[in-house]
């Protein structure tokens, strides 16, 4: 009987350091992909922030084990989440997380059920989840890993069959959700999830691989709403014993694009909504806020808009 191949926590941090090189070497053209929920240009420095703060999570930590790796940078990555798509990136490595609570080293099952258990808590992050964007790749990749791991595949095998299902889901984004085909491009969200796991690439000894970059020259049309956009409101709150699922409700509905993620003690909240003074004040009553971010995306919007005119 054939050994079960294993893995320990350096494979792990090895792979969110490629992740971030990827992600950071692909930043402008995210940027440029950026429609989907609102066209701010922003996706690529989101999930760079997203990623970096995971990975400088690592730093000094010696352990070997998986568990420890892990749980480090997805806890780096909460507190370091931008947009959208860095809490939900933050969030899916959180899931990697559980999926490797308690293990020193891990076999291509255990990466696929932690792939698993990504996607679980990728989607419960998102009130009304869509499809064709981050969510959709990481559902697939998931399923994939599972049914190739299941049949006592290498790791190889295991990234190499992901990478294939995540660039082909990319590529039908458009179809998936209409605002992307108006624009003409695939989802910036989703593929930089395909980004990611090209840095996965190690668990199979190939750290050179890169992966095709998208022709510059296709750039999202912009087509602001009547009222405009509003703020993007982001923030940490630190408290004891909060009660996220009533949180999470109430900030519902206060806006648009709401994310509410965390635990009792610490949680990053994401909204996008007309009155940010509102949703500070209320979260003021729960904990002491952080990294405190109200960005105005009209503003942002005519800027992107600007440098395209003047390219």
């Amino acid at each position: 009987m054939a050994m079960v191949q294993e893995l320990d926590g350096q494979y792990l941090r090895t792979a969110f350091v490629q992740a971030k090189t990827y992600i950071e070497e692909h930043v402008a053209e995210l940027n440029a992909l950026n429609v989907y929920p609102v066209p701010d240009g922003d996706t690529g420095i989101n999930m760079l922030c997203t990623m970096r703060a995971a990975v400088e999570a690592l730093d000094g930590v010696t352990s070997t084990s998986a568990s420890v790796i892990s749980a480090k940078a997805a806890r780096g990555a909460l507190l370091g989440a931008r947009g959208n798509s860095g809490v939900i990136l933050s969030q899916i490595l959180m899931g990697i997380a559980k999926g490797m609570e308690k293990k020193d080293r891990f076999s291509p099952l255990d990466f696929a059920n932690s792939l698993r258990i990504a996607t679980e808590m990728a989607y419960r992050t998102v009130t009304n989840p869509v499809e064709g964007t981050i969510l959709t790749v990481i559902n697939e990749v998931a399923k994939v890993a599972s049914q190739v791991a299941a049949r006592g595949l290498s790791f190889g095998r295991v990234v190499a069959a992901i990478i294939i299902r995540a660039e082909k889901i990319v590529e039908k984004t458009p179809e998936m959700l209409p605002v992307l085909k108006d624009a003409g491009v695939v989802d910036a969200g989703a593929k930089g999830l395909l980004y990611i796991l090209h840095g996965m690439r190690c668990f199979s000894g190939n750290e050179s691989d890169k992966s095709k970059k998208l022709d510059m020259s296709q750039q999202s049309k912009i087509v602001s709403p009547e009222n405009g956009y509003g703020f993007d409101v982001q923030f940490l709150i630190e408290g004891r014993n909060m009660p996220i699922s009533e949180m999470r409700d109430r900030i519902t509905n206060m806006g648009e694009s709401v994310l509410v993620v965390g635990d009792e003690n610490l949680v990053r909240v994401h909204i996008h909504t007309y009155k940010p003074d509102i949703v500070l004040e209320y979260a003021r009553g729960l904990g002491k806020l952080k990294d405190i971010i109200v960005d105005n995306m009209d503003e942002q919007v005519n800027k992107r808009q600007e440098m395209r005119h003047e390219r």
